[in-house]
Formats: structure tokens, C-alpha cells, sequence
């Protein structure tokens, strides 16, 4: 028998649950399990993770007495998980998943807590996604909860918590230099490292590199809003070339930039990097860094 045949020979279909039945909710969290990677027998838990009720949803398909019946249908580690799943005392549990409180046993277990974790991530995203009442609820306890844990999640499941009960930053689209001399910062952006001057909006000035760019604010005429106090010479940031050391270092030296320090390794937001450093016309310090 299939699984989908055996949840709906035990009423799966019959029971509601925010986004349609239980038996629609079971499939779509079996899905995102499988749109994470998990392993077939994470997955076919998934799918069968409420049959025996869960400390949230009281509606058991089946008594835990039966658990051989699902022991055949999906093999004994999936059914453990389930079992797992079933038997969290989530109260006692959720603060610290090192003690797992069985609630049908009253005894602290040691399941599978990746299994689990990843498990209660589909489920708890699936409900989230179908009611904006528990997402408001209940979201940033569940943020929480995933974060004091996030070690023992994989990328996919933590984007998704992410996406579903925080903000996911992606990337910086620009930042703003307030200097001193607007065609002077331009000059050095353009002409030393390469950007592209851009005029927009109401005459305003931009440097455009990559995906990014920089915005430029006179120093005593900044656009609002903007920073509390906005000043030149504040910033320090770096800036990802893919050009090697060596010719970055010439091109400085071709236009009398001093390099302050480098070339030396630093450890940027992707790993290990080599990077120079310098002062642009309002001492803003700049890395100019390339990843190995």
C-alpha cells in the first residue's frame, strides 16, 4: 500500500488543517523535504509525521500502539522518526532539545534530532505559509527556536525559516559616501579603481561597480534621510575585485595612492582573501580585496 493510500484509509483527508486537509498538509510538507534534500526516510516521515498526533495537532490516524503497521509500510527508521515526532513534549522539549521528553512515556529520549528538527521546519513553515494568525503568533518563538538550534539544519531548511519567519537579507544593492569634494571622489572611483560615474535622478552622483554601487552626498547638502551624522572620512569598507594583487597594486602605485598596508590575508564573508590597503581623497580607508 502507498502512503498517501494509507493516510487516506485513515481519515488524513477528512480532517482540516490550515491550507486545505491533513492529508494535503502531510504531502506539502513531504515536498519541501524533498525540495531541501532530505534523505528518503526523513521524507517518508514527513509524510507520515502526524499519524500518530503530535503535542500540536490532536488527531491521531492511528494509536502508537499500532506502530507496527506503520513499521511495515515505511520501515523501522522512518517510523521511529515518527514516533519521535509524535512523542515530543514540546513545553519540556523545545528549550533544550538535548533533554527530549517523551509525552506518551514521560521519559527523556535520545531520537534522531536533525530528523526532528528538520521535520518541525517543513511543518511549522507549511502552517505559517497557510495562517497568517499562527505565522503572528508564534513566528518568533519558532525563530528562535530554530536559531538556538540552527547547527543541526541544513542550508536549504535555514534559508527557508529564514524566509518564513524573519528577513533574509540577499545581498548590499549600494551605500552612501558623504565627502568633501563630489568630482574628486569621482575621479578616484572612476580613474583609480575603475567604476562607472552615473548621473541620476535630480543630478545626483553614483559609482556603479558590479551589482552595486555608491551614492554620493556633499558633505553639508546630504539628501535626506540620511545617517545621523554623516561626515567624510567615516567609512571603511572593502571592495571585492577580481583582478590579482600584483596589477592592483601597480595601478595604485601608476596613480601615487599609497598603500597603507598589504598585500596581506584576510578572511572575508566567503573565506580566505589577499588585500591591500588604502585612503581615497576624504581618508574614507578602502580594502580592495581578491578572493584565492
Amino acid at each position: 500500500m502507498r502512503p498517501t493510500d494509507f493516510l487516506t484509509r485513515h481519515g488524513a483527508a477528512e480532517i482540516p488543517h490550515p491550507g486545505g486537509t491533513l492529508l494535503e498538509h502531510l504531502k506539502r510538507v513531504a515536498a519541501l523535504l524533498g525540495e531541501w534534500g532530505a534523505p528518503e526516510e526523513v521524507r517518508s516521515a514527513g509524510l507520515l509525521h502526524a499519524t500518530y498526533g503530535t503535542d500540536g495537532f490532536a488527531h491521531p490516524l492511528l494509536p502508537f500502539s499500532d506502530r507496527a503497521a506503520v513499521r511495515d509500510l515505511i520501515g523501522d527508521e522512518a517510523e521511529a522518526i515518527v514516533y519521535a515526532y509524535a512523542s515530543c513534549d514540546r513545553n519540556a522539549t523545545y528549550p533544550d532539545l538535548a533533554h527530549f521528553h517523551d509525552r506518551f512515556t514521560g521519559e527523556v529520549t535520545r531520537p534522531d534530532l536533525r530528523a526532528f528538527l528538520v521535520i518541525t521546519a517543513a511543518n511549522e513553515i507549511d502552517v505559517a505559509r497557510h495562517n497568517p494568525d499562527i505565522l503572528a503568533r508564534h513566528g518568533d518563538g519558532l525563530y528562535a527556536f530554530f536559531t538556538r538550534n540552527r547547527a543541526l539544519l541544513d542550508v536549504q531548511a535555514w534559508r527557508a525559516i529564514q524566509e518564513t519567519f524573519a528577513i533574509r537579507i540577499d545581498r548590499l544593492d549600494h551605500f552612501v559616501l558623504t565627502v568633501a569634494d563630489i568630482p574628486r571622489a569621482i575621479a578616484f572611483y572612476r580613474d583609480v579603481l575603475g567604476m562607472d560615474a552615473v548621473t541620476f535622478g535630480e543630478g545626483r552622483d553614483s559609482l556603479h561597480f558590479g551589482a552595486s554601487k555608491i551614492n554620493l552626498h556633499q558633505a553639508g547638502h546630504e539628501f535626506s534621510p540620511h545617517a545621523l551624522n554623516p561626515a567624510p572620512g567615516t567609512a571603511d569598507l572593502c571592495l571585492i575585485t577580481t583582478s590579482p594583487p600584483a596589477r592592483v597594486a601597480a595601478r595604485l602605485k601608476a596613480h601615487g595612492i599609497e598603500i597603507e598596508e598589504g598585500p596581506v590575508r584576510k578572511t572575508g564573508a566567503l573565506g580566505p582573501m589577499t588585500s591591500l590597503y588604502v585612503r581615497d581623497p576624504d581618508q574614507n580607508l578602502i580594502e580592495v580585496a581578491s578572493y584565492d
